[in-house]
């Protein structure tokens, strides 16, 4: 039985190549948990948060960092795009905050 060596080889690498583009391509989701933040002057009153964040394509730091960012000046950090919907969770409406920037994504329900 003769086995053909650079056949098999050539196959096997090119399955390993197939199997490792497939992986680049995928994207990657990570929970976060929940950032928040406490306006200054408001005595503890004045708070916001974005719980349940979701970071894909990005570290949950940078994710943290991203939803900090907007709720300390209202608006997406500098090169993130952010846009707002509702969607119902449970019964109830809960305003969700999207950032996109290129491939990343992070996501999180806004909460006072």
């Amino acid at each position: 039985m003769r086995v053909d060596i650079v056949g098999l080889l050539g196959a096997f690498l090119t399955c390993g190549f197939i199997a490792l583009a497939a992986s680049a391509d995928a994207s990657v989701t990570e929970h976060c948990g929940s950032v928040s933040y406490t306006y200054p002057g408001t005595h503890g009153h004045g708070h916001g948060a974005l719980n349940n964040l979701t970071a894909v394509n990005v570290s949950c730091a940078r994710a943290r960092s991203v939803a900090k960012t907007f709720l300390i000046i209202h608006k997406a950090p500098e090169h993130w795009h952010a846009r707002t919907r509702m969607v119902v969770i449970d019964g109830s409406t809960v305003g969700e905050e999207i950032f996109t920037r290129g491939r990343a994504r992070v996501g999180g329900d806004l909460a006072n």
